[in-house]
């Protein structure tokens, strides 16, 4: 009989030695990522011909979609000028004929020949009185080829490629590759999961995505690995909290809390009801044997940081030190300076730990962590370094925790007790997407500005009207406010046609805003320069910022009203919301232009246009979701946690639930996964997710 491990040495075995593969097209594959037989397995398709029945062309019709098999007749090549191309060629049968067209690819012109025979899918059109097909999905087939049946006849799979591997090539690996796993791909859930919800198993799962009979067919077996996606690492996280939680005690912070009380009666404002309820639960968390592990998330503007300050004197109220890390130099200076500010006069110790400081001064703040002499410390990575070491640290606040790793945020809860966590991000966050990335944290959100809060305006303009902004800004220094003004790069390339801030400061204070004072601020400067910069801002001392994106977190100019980014083709949907919350922040309405060279047909001018039609973060986020994924959002590459292939957290979201509620129920009912019937679960979890519990630092 053979044994597991023996199956897994097959799906390990370098895809090199699957027939059709060898040494030369290995290097090819692992430009794709591919190097092992499992990984050509999971190389899923990226789209489907639906060649099961090919139309006639004269069946065809014009606004719709479909797919035929034709002869190349003619290839007639054209110029278009500015180094454009078309390519028209034409394929027809015995009831008609359809020009496909491609534009800018004259490389077509060598492989389309007349006399091919060509299977092509896309939408027709028609265009001066013929059928055409503008950019088709388009397989040219060989007369000779003895596989017919992978390409057509069938549902056909289209494939990621890189250059010098085919689409006939691959769907004939990937088929030797299924074909030398027969038998030996083991299955990783229970028939308790897959049968009441209709699922594959999974060897006929990933038979059904490459090959699929029908389409009712390929949605169960995509279904299914999607769920199978998702719930080993809602597993994972959940195991991570059970033994974060388990195994190691959590300091006890209960009331009375008259520090906490007495910094709430001393604020100039009164919090927000959303304020007051994410205060109330992380109470009830620091109280309970769970403990504090919360993601705070909410919109910019929402009240954080306040937030975040009275979980803090909770901790230092009784008797524990307190920590804030943030990831930038500015952030951390910013919010120390806010700290310092709230509790004059409090029995608070406070310091601020970045990597800028001199080592004399490092040492001495290390001395006073370690001693317990300081209370609150705020500070950037520089607080998870070599030599850092809390004599108790009670409650842990991380600011825009998608920019750490999960191993940098596990070196502050080194130590005799667990700290409690509080993670803030001002990136919205829905449900879903959290469950699948911090499914180890509690969630709240702060749904709600202070009355009088960020007001900002956006208006999309053309390149060609920016003299009309730059009188906007002149008109809003002489009535005393102030201006950021945005570029993508620090310094322009030779390769690109991109204004750089730079430049541009030196271009500007010379011609549109002589006589006015401004500043320059990027990230190549040194933390002595860029604090310099910001500090001649918030007092005035210059009217106008020339800048990168080194402000998209945090930068608090109350006085700045206008936001002028140039390029912001450039940034994603969440980036440039970020950046716009940099002005409005003083209760007056702020004005956010974006200056965009995009043509008004172009993606990228319906997507700022969308932008500008709203300032709701969480509708901003999520648009941005559907254009980006998350990984480019929130962090997912460094984040530690495995990346989807399949799995869309926003538009999967009934089977990331059904996923969370199956994983909470199988460790509710079998924590340790010792049950007989969930073997092939605690196998599979063993062999690819245990690997990866260390990245939660769990040993």
């Amino acid at each position: 009989m053979e044994k597991q491990g023996e199956r897994q040495e097959v799906l390990a075995e370098s895809s090199q030695f699957v027939k059709g593969v060898g040494p030369f097209r290995q290097v090819l594959l692992s430009r794709l990522g591919i190097e092992t037989v499992e990984d050509l397995v999971l190389h899923y398709p990226r789209n489907y011909f639906d060649r099961s029945e090919l139309k006639r062309v004269s069946d065809m019709v014009p606004e719709s979609r479909g797919s035929f098999s034709g002869t190349v007749l003619a290839v007639s090549p054209r110029k278009l000028g500015r180094g454009r191309s078309m390519l028209t060629v034409a394929v027809g049968d015995e009831t008609g004929i359809i020009n496909l067209v491609f534009f800018n690819q004259h490389y077509l012109e060598k492989i389309f020949r007349q006399g091919n025979t060509v299977i092509a899918s896309g939408t027709v059109r028609h265009y001066r009185g013929q059928k055409q097909i503008v950019a088709p999905e388009y397989e040219i087939v060989s007369a000779d080829a003895g596989d017919e049946l992978l390409h057509a006849g069938r549902i056909v799979p289209v494939y990621p490629l890189t250059a010098g591997i085919s689409q006939r090539m691959m769907r004939r690996i990937v088929k030797t590759a299924l074909d030398k796993c027969g038998g030996r791909i083991r299955e990783n859930l229970p028939e308790w999961i897959t049968g009441p919800s209709g699922f594959p198993r999974r060897e006929e799962a990933l038979r059904q995505i490459h090959y699929p009979e029908s389409w009712e067919n390929l949605k169960a077996a995509v279904d299914r690995m999607k769920f199978e996606e998702v719930f080993f690492l809602h597993l994972l996280v959940m195991m991570r909290r059970k033994f974060l939680g388990e195994g190691r005690p959590r300091p006890e912070i209960r009331p009375p809390h008259p520090l906490l009380e007495r910094f709430l009666a001393s604020l100039p404002f009164e919090m927000t009801l959303a304020q007051k309820r994410a205060l109330s639960e992380i109470a009830a968390d620091v109280e309970g044997p769970r403990g504090l592990s919360r993601l705070l998330q909410g919109d910019v503007g929402c009240g954080k940081t306040v937030v975040g300050i009275a979980a803090m004197l909770m901790a230092v109220g009784r008797g524990f030190q307190a920590a804030l890390m943030v990831p930038t130099e500015i952030l951390a200076e910013q919010h120390f300076g806010k700290i310092r500010e709230y509790l004059k006069g409090f029995p608070v110790a406070s310091e601020l730990l970045i990597g800028s400081l001199g080592q004399a001064e490092k040492k001495r703040i290390h001395a006073g962590i370690a001693s317990g002499e300081i209370d609150l410390v705020v500070g950037t990575q520089a607080l998870i370094q070599e030599g850092i070491d809390f004599r108790q640290l009670g409650l842990a606040v991380i600011d825009e925790q998608h920019r750490f790793g999960v191993r940098q945020r596990a070196r502050l809860g080194q130590g005799g007790l667990l700290p409690h966590f509080l993670v803030m991000t001002a990136t919205p966050i829905p449900r879903s997407l959290a469950q699948t990335v911090y499914g180890d944290l509690d969630l709240t959100v702060i749904d709600e500005l202070p009355f009088g809060g960020r007001k900002v305006r956006t208006g999309l303009i053309g390149e060609s009207r920016l003299d009309e902004v730059y009188a906007a800004i002149r008109n809003a220094f002489d009535a005393g406010r102030q201006a950021f003004i945005l570029y993508p790069l620090v310094e322009e390339s030779e390769k690109s046609d991109l204004r750089a801030a730079v430049d541009e400061f030196e271009r500007l204070q010379r011609d549109e805003f002589a006589g006015y004072p401004l500043g320059l601020l990027h990230g190549r400067m040194s933390f002595e320069e860029k604090s310099r910069a910001i500090e001649m801002f918030r007092d005035r001392s210059i009217m106008g910022l020339v800048t990168t994106t080194v402000i998209e977190v945090g930068v608090d100019i109350p006085n700045a009203s206008i936001l002028l980014i140039n390029h912001p083709e450039r940034f994603g949907l969440s980036q440039l919301h970020q950046l716009r919350g940099r002005v409005g922040r003083g209760g007056e309405e702020g004005i956010c232009f974006l200056a965009t060279g995009a043509g008004d047909e172009s993606d990228s001018a319906r997507r700022l246009e969308f932008f500008a039609s709203t300032d709701d973060g969480f509708a901003v986020a999520e648009m941005d979701l559907k254009l980006r994924g998350p990984g480019e959002i929130w962090g997912l590459r460094q984040s530690g946690y495995p990346m989807f292939r399949l799995l869309n957290p926003l538009s999967d979201r009934m089977i990331v639930e059904r996923s969370w509620e199956t994983a909470r129920d199988l460790l509710a009912a079998d924590p340790g996964l010792k049950r007989a019937e969930n073997r092939v679960v605690a196998e599979y979890f063993q062999l690819y997710y245990r690997p990866r519990m260390e990245l939660g630092d769990i040993g």
